[in-house]
C-alpha cells in the first residue's frame, strides 16, 4: 500500500509542473522512437538481403566476357570479347568444385505479341538453368533437352513479361515474336523481383540455347556461363580453378595478357550490402542511444529543480516520520514515471514513423522484439540512472535544514 501512496504523490508532483514533465518526457520519447524506427529499418534490410541470398543462391558464379576498348576513327569504342565458347562451358562443367554449369547468350531485345511490345532480356539457356539460378516455374514447363537438341522455337516468360504482354490471360500456347521469329510460350516463371545489383529477374524471355545461337543471335560464342559451386565454402577456390582453366584455354599466360573474362560472385554484392546495412544500423543505433542520453539529462535537470523547489515538503515529511528511503523511493518513482511515459510515447511515435516508411517507400521494415525490450530497458535505466542523484540528494537533506528552507 505504501508504494501506491508514493506513486500517487509522485504523479501529483509531476502534474504540478506539466510543461517541465512534458519536455523531459518528450526527450525520452524521441530517443525511443529513434531506436524503434532505425531497428525496424535495419532488420528489414537484413531480412531482404537474406531473402535475396536465398533466392539467388550463395553458391552462384557468373562468367562473362571482359569489356574491351578499341579505337576507330579517333573514337573509343567499347565492347566485349568473343572468346567465351561452348567448349569453355564444358571445361568448367568438368571441374571438381562445380556442381553444374549452364551456358547462355543474352541481349535486350523487343518482344512482341498481338500489337503489344516491350523491351526484355532474351536469354538462350538449357534445362538446368531453372535450378542453378533458383527459379520456379509457375505455369507450364521449362525448356528441356529435347527442345534444345531440336532447336525448337519455344519460350518461357518471366513474370513481368507475362504481365505486360498477356495482362493476366493464360500465355501457354500463345505466340510471341523475337526479331520477327515466332515462338510458342510453354511456361511462365514465378516472380523473384530486383536483385541487389539492380538486375530485374522477372524481365526475361528464356529460349533454348541452340535456338538462340542459330536463329536469333547468329552467334558462336557465349556471354554468360552460370556456375553452381558444390560447396559455398569453396566458392573462392572455384573462382581460382575457373580462372586457371580459361586462361589456359585462351592461351593468356604465354602471351602475358590479362583475363579476357570476368567472374561475378553475386553473393559478394549482397554481403557488401549487408555490411553497409549493419554499419548504418550501428550508426543510427548510436545516435538513438545519444538521444536517450539527452532524455536522461532532461530527467536529471527536472528532478534537480524539483528537489530544490520541494525542500520544505521533504523536511515536513521527515519531521512527521518519513525515512530517507521513503524520500529516495518517491523521487525515483517520479524519474521512472517520466521514463516509462517517454517510452510509451516513443513507441507510439516510432510505430507511426515505421508505418510511414513502410507505406511511403518500397523498403521492407520489421520491428524486432529485442528492439522493443532494449528500448524499454534503456529508457528505464536512463530514467532511474539520471534520477538517482537528485533522489539521493533529497533523501540526505537534514530535516531541520529542509524546514528552514520552507
Amino acid at each position: 500500500m505504501r508504494i501506491f501512496r508514493n506513486l500517487g504523490a509522485s504523479i501529483r508532483a509531476l502534474s504540478a509542473h506539466k510543461l517541465r514533465a512534458v519536455l523531459a518526457l518528450s526527450s525520452v520519447a524521441a530517443g525511443v522512437a529513434a531506436v524503434l524506427t532505425t531497428s525496424a529499418i535495419g532488420t528489414g534490410v537484413q531480412q531482404e538481403v537474406l531473402r535475396k541470398t536465398e533466392a539467388m543462391g550463395a553458391n552462384l558464379l557468373v562468367v562473362r566476357p571482359a569489356q574491351v576498348a578499341s579505337t576507330a576513327a579517333r573514337k573509343t569504342i567499347r565492347g566485349v570479347v568473343t572468346t567465351l565458347k561452348v567448349a569453355d562451358y564444358q571445361a568448367i562443367a568438368g571441374l571438381n568444385t562445380v556442381r553444374e554449369a549452364v551456358p547462355g547468350f543474352e541481349a535486350v531485345m523487343t518482344v512482341k505479341r498481338a500489337g503489344n511490345a516491350m523491351k526484355a532480356t532474351v536469354l538462350g539457356t538449357t534445362a538446368p538453368y531453372v535450378e542453378v539460378c533458383r527459379f520456379r516455374v509457375r505455369e507450364g514447363r521449362f525448356v528441356d533437352e529435347d527442345d534444345d537438341a531440336n532447336a525448337r522455337r519455344v519460350a518461357v516468360l518471366g513474370s513481368r513479361v507475362d504481365e505486360n504482354l498477356f495482362d493476366g490471360a493464360d500465355a501457354r500456347g500463345q505466340t510471341i515474336r523475337i526479331r520477327d521469329v515466332p515462338f510458342e510460350v510453354i511456361g511462365v516463371l514465378a516472380g523473384k523481383g530486383v536483385l541487389a545489383d539492380g538486375s530485374d529477374e522477372d524481365n526475361f524471355v528464356l529460349i533454348p540455347i541452340r535456338t538462340a545461337l542459330r536463329r536469333v543471335f547468329n552467334s558462336t560464342w557465349l556471354n554468360p556461363i552460370f556456375v553452381s559451386v558444390r560447396d559455398p565454402d569453396q566458392i573462392t577456390r572455384a573462382e581460382q580453378e575457373i580462372t586457371s582453366v580459361l586462361r589456359a584455354r585462351h592461351r593468356l599466360d604465354n602471351a602475358g595478357k590479362p583475363d579476357d573474362f570476368a567472374i561475378q560472385n553475386k553473393s559478394k554484392v549482397l554481403a557488401n550490402q549487408k555490411q553497409l546495412a549493419d554499419s548504418l544500423a550501428a550508426l543510427t543505433s548510436g545516435l538513438a542511444a545519444m538521444s536517450l542520453l539527452v532524455g536522461g539529462v532532461g530527467i536529471l535537470a527536472l528532478m534537480l529543480m524539483s528537489v530544490r523547489e520541494r525542500t520544505g515538503e521533504i523536511g515536513l515529511r521527515m519531521a512527521v516520520g518519513a525515512r530517507p528511503v521513503n524520500i529516495l523511493i518517491q523521487f525515483l518513482l517520479e524519474a521512472a514515471l517520466l521514463a516509462l511515459g517517454g517510452w510509451v510515447a516513443g513507441m507510439a511515435v516510432g510505430a507511426g514513423a515505421t508505418a510511414v516508411v513502410a507505406f511511403g517507400t518500397d523498403w521492407l521494415v520489421a520491428v524486432p522484439v529485442n528492439a522493443i525490450v532494449a528500448s524499454l530497458a534503456m529508457a528505464v535505466v536512463s530514467g532511474i540512472g539520471f534520477g538517482w542523484y537528485p533522489a539521493r540528494k533529497a533523501s540526505l537533506l537534514p530535516p531541520i535544514q529542509a524546514l528552514r528552507a520552507e
